[in-house]
């Protein structure tokens, strides 16, 4: 009867290793960063002429809705191209050094 061997290092080194990030990389973060970024001011600025029109709103009701939300676009790209670089860095692989990799599990 095989015995379970409890170990303690665990499957997936805690440490983070500095891996190169390529070509691919930048193309994937930046292509998905602008996709993104396309829709959320498209729908920022969709919402500011609906809603300038249905209001009826003059330079001074446009200027101070204009103030208020073309910031809050401007911090939501800027958030949706720091979240793409930090969940593309998560996917990138592991390094190849043997030192890195989990011992085999060996069946006795």
């Amino acid at each position: 009867m095989s015995q379970l061997q409890d170990t303690a290092t665990p499957a997936v080194s805690a440490r983070r290793t500095k891996v190169r990030p390529g070509l691919t990389f930048f193309i994937v973060v930046v292509s998905a960063t602008f996709l993104f970024a396309a829709e959320i001011w498209a729908m920022t600025l969709g919402f500011l002429w609906a809603f300038i029109g249905i209001m009826s709103l003059g330079p001074v009701g446009t200027t101070l809705l204009s103030a208020v939300l073309l910031p809050a676009a401007a911090f939501a790209t800027w958030r949706l191209a720091v979240l793409a670089v930090r969940g593309e860095l998560n996917l990138l692989p592991a390094p190849s050094d043997p030192s890195q990799r989990a011992p085999a599990i060996r069946a006795d």
